[in-house]
């Protein structure tokens, strides 16, 4: 009876995976690591190590302990300032983290601080949020002045509640206000805000505000861009950002007039693709969960759930590398002047290397890093290693022109973890500034970098172009005719063997004379639907194979020939079956949902002459792609616009072939052609539904079977 119950027990369990399925939970990590394009975790060498804690007031006796701490700030001199909001004042500390002063606020106390700047005379600015001011002391905690909200006829808000500030050298104050930065001068006047980001246009709200009463308008919700959160101030002269921003980036860069010079989502790292092949590679799911190729910080936390990272502070070292703390994971990321990732680490928990709730991040003269957690209400000292402090000085040695010394750098890095991707990329760099294009493109491929490899390619093809010029062009104009000639050759020979085929009834279609009539569609699509109309039985079943193998053979030729910065996937993560499915996928359900929809509605079209077609379809993809993939060697990226016209037209040939299919071999008309190819791509789709749900209930079942098997192994044998 026991054994019954056991055994009921284990298959209700199986029966739950396979209902729910499994879940695969990735550890928690707090080690450093980079993450690539794909989201992917690489480890990389230790680079910061946990130096001191400081949760307390070192040298002071009474309220020596910090409560709900929101905000940090280091100035010139290494003392650091925290805006200790719980207990309603700012602790300076020195470069030793010894407390030396406490300021409660001027005559009227602090109500809740919440932000602080200080500028190169010691002067401080604090955010006295719940008071709705700013106030402004000298470096003895001295009452100047104060800010509160700035008059102006474009009207500021109603509520001036300041956070985060900073004040620049020509002494404007800028705070975070809601989807703005608002600037306000020495004279407490607006001087406007800064930094929105475009919502864009929507069709839907033009018209709902040309249509609506003044009632409906009145309790529209307005659109609104993304939040900032906070914002820094470089040693460039720019302000450094972090917002809710998930379209353009939620890092940013904002130079004199509020444009964000970062790097960004929509217009870095993202390769054109095939829109067919992006939807059976399920890149619309990936544009779904992660939006483009590339981002900051991570859209996934340690155990594989989906988040949507908010960077609570940013800073900005003297060799400009941002660095920012995500609050939802606790990870801290780390980037150069490119956006490019130099690092991560932290994480969530109770180790000394990770966090509850970071607030706040700051970094001193020597490239410590200052994390206050909020939560535990301490302030954690990360130091640099050796590897890390290459990093940051090859990346500024680059920016300062000194590609040599970059160079040697990043060898060094090498040295170390020679695995560490972004060494590659400033070494491709630093051979492309100094010349060595061919080197440098070598270095481009070992770590995929496509952008820097086009960059020296295109550089490294002007220079043999320029010292072999007229042997090129001799050479091209030869390549020319010679196509030209095989072109017209072809097209007579095809010509000869279609109408040999139409005229001689009594016999059927060989092998060559099929393969000749289909490439003889190309130049005269309606001859040859109407040919195999009148013809069906004689049609050859051995031709459409042979041409859906032909396709696939340039398929995969292709992916291996084509030029490496037009390379949609890697060599390595090549797989011939998908790419089989990919490309057939369209023209062979094609056969199946044209002959359904024609069946019940007045078609004359048969299977075998369907399946000719076809075949046909995928001539314009062979004569096509046969050329480009050759071709592509003498472009890069800067061509991908004009060279990815010659890959659609092979789809686009293939709808056409569809069409006049569809018109011919049935005889309708031009509306009645369409409309039934709506409905045979309406069917395509519910055959390729049915056969993934196959698929999803397939593995499932494989996976139910496979986990019974093995619950009943470990306990009964």
């Amino acid at each position: 009876m026991k054994k019954i119950k056991k055994i009921t027990v284990l298959l209700l369990a199986a029966l739950l995976i396979f209902v729910t399925g499994s879940q695969t939970v990735q550890a928690a990590q707090s080690e450093s690591y980079v993450t690539g394009d794909n989201n992917y975790r690489q480890p990389v060498p230790e680079c910061y190590v946990i130096k001191d804690r400081i949760n307390n007031l070192r040298g002071f006796t009474a309220g020596i302990t910090f409560s709900k701490p929101t905000d940090l700030f280091i100035d010139n001199e290494d003392n650091i300032y925290i805006v200790d909001t719980g207990n309603k004042r700012i602790v300076k500390l020195d470069s030793e983290y010894n407390a030396v002063a406490v300021f409660k606020g001027p005559d009227k106390a602090f109500k809740s601080p919440q932000g602080i700047f200080v500028d190169d005379d010691g002067d401080m600015y604090v955010s006295d949020t719940e008071a709705h001011r700013i106030v402004h002391m000298d470096k003895e905690g001295k009452f100047v002045e104060e800010f509160l909200n700035p008059e102006s006829e474009l009207g500021t808000g109603d509520v001036f509640t300041p956070t985060k500030l900073i004040v620049t050298k020509t002494g404007y104050i800028y705070v975070v206000k809601g989807e703005n930065i608002m600037a306000i001068d020495g004279n407490n006047q607006f001087r406007g805000f800064y930094g929105q980001t475009n919502i864009g246009y929507d069709l839907g709200e033009a018209l709902f505000r040309m249509f609506a009463s003044e009632q409906q308008k009145a309790l529209h919700i307005k659109r609104l861009a993304a939040s900032y959160i906070n914002i820094d101030y470089g040693k460039d002269g720019m302000i450094y950002a972090t917002s809710m921003e998930r379209e353009e980036g939620e890092i940013k860069k904002l130079n004199s007039i509020g444009t964000n010079i970062f790097r960004k989502y929509k217009t870095v790292g993202n390769q054109m693709r095939n829109p067919i092949e992006d939807f059976i590679n399920n890149k619309l799911l990936k544009a779904v969960v992660a939006g483009q190729s590339f981002r900051f910080g991570e859209y996934f936390d340690d155990y594989g759930k989906y988040i949507e990272p908010v960077f609570t502070d940013i800073c900005v070292d003297a060799n400009g590398i941002v660095t920012v703390v995500e609050q939802i994971t606790g990870h801290v990321y780390q980037y150069d002047q490119d956006g490019r990732m130099l690092v991560a680490f932290g994480g969530s928990g109770v180790k000394q290397s990770t966090f509850s709730r970071p607030s706040s991040i700051a970094v001193d003269s020597k490239g410590c890093l200052y994390i206050l957690d909020q939560t535990d209400a301490c302030i954690k000292v990360f130091e640099p290693t050796e590897f890390i402090k290459n990093v940051h000085a090859a990346t500024s040695a680059y920016n300062n022109g000194d590609y040599q010394r970059s160079y040697e750098l990043w060898k060094k890095v090498l040295a170390t973890d020679e695995n560490y991707s972004l060494a590659h990329v400033g070494i491709t760099k630093a051979y492309y500034k100094q010349g060595r294009f061919k080197e440098a493109m070598e270095e481009a491929k070992i770590v995929n970098d496509r952008d820097s490899y086009t960059m020296a390619f295109d550089e490294y093809k002007y220079q043999v172009l320029r010292d072999n010029f007229f042997p090129i062009i001799a050479l091209a104009v030869a390549i020319i005719v010679a196509v030209l000639l095989f072109i017209f050759w072809f097209h007579k020979r095809g010509k000869k063997n279609y109408w040999r085929f139409i005229e001689d009834k009594s016999k059927k279609m060989s092998i060559l004379s099929g393969i000749s009539y289909s490439f003889y569609a190309l130049f005269h699509p309606i001859d040859a639907m109407e040919g195999a109309k009148h013809n069906r039985d004689r049609l050859n079943w051995l031709v459409p194979i042979i041409i859906f193998a032909t396709a696939f053979v340039v398929k995969i030729a292709y992916l291996y020939v084509v030029h490496f910065p037009l390379a949609s996937i890697e060599r390595e993560n090549i797989n011939p079956m998908f790419e089989l499915v990919k490309l057939l996928i369209v023209p062979v359900s094609w056969i199946p949902a044209s002959f359904m929809a024609t069946s019940i509605s007045g078609g004359e079209s048969k299977v075998r002459e369907i399946t000719f077609a076809s075949a046909i379809s995928m001539t314009p993809f062979i004569v096509i792609n046969l050329p480009l993939m050759f071709i592509s060697n003498i472009l890069s990226k800067t061509q991908k616009n004009w060279y990815g016209v010659f890959s659609t037209l092979a789809w686009v040939g293939m709808v056409l072939m569809f069409f006049f299919a569809m018109k011919i071999l049935n005889t309708y008309s031009f509306g009645k052609t369409i409309a039934m190819m709506l409905v045979s791509a309406f069917l395509m789709l519910v055959m390729w539904l049915v056969l993934l749900l196959c698929y999803v209930l397939t593995g499932r079942m494989i996976q139910f079977v496979i986990s019974l098997v093995e619950e009943f192994r470990l306990n009964f044998l």
